[in-house]
């Protein structure tokens, strides 16, 4: 098993042996220990603003489809 721990800078997770993160390429050196509260509350931060992002677009995507059916819907009235 991996020892693991968690990216100060993004948020991710990653093997502790990376002195950067993959990712957003935060160091692991030299930089003092904070505590696990501050590193899971940036965490829960993260996912929160995925999750808005996620959210918007999907918003965005239904309405696209609620345009796209009232179009069939007028289309079909006037072929009756």
């Amino acid at each position: 098993m991996y020892d693991i721990c968690v990216c100060k800078g993004c948020g991710r997770t990653l093997e502790k042996k990376f002195l950067y993160c993959p990712w957003c390429g935060y160091s692991r050196v030299s930089h003092d220990e904070e505590s696990l509260d501050v590193l899971f509350n940036q965490y829960e931060e993260n996912r929160k603003e995925l999750r808005r992002r996620q959210l918007y677009e999907m918003e965005r995507e239904l309405e696209d489809l609620e345009d796209e059916l009232s179009v069939l819907v007028l289309s079909s009235q006037m072929h009756k």
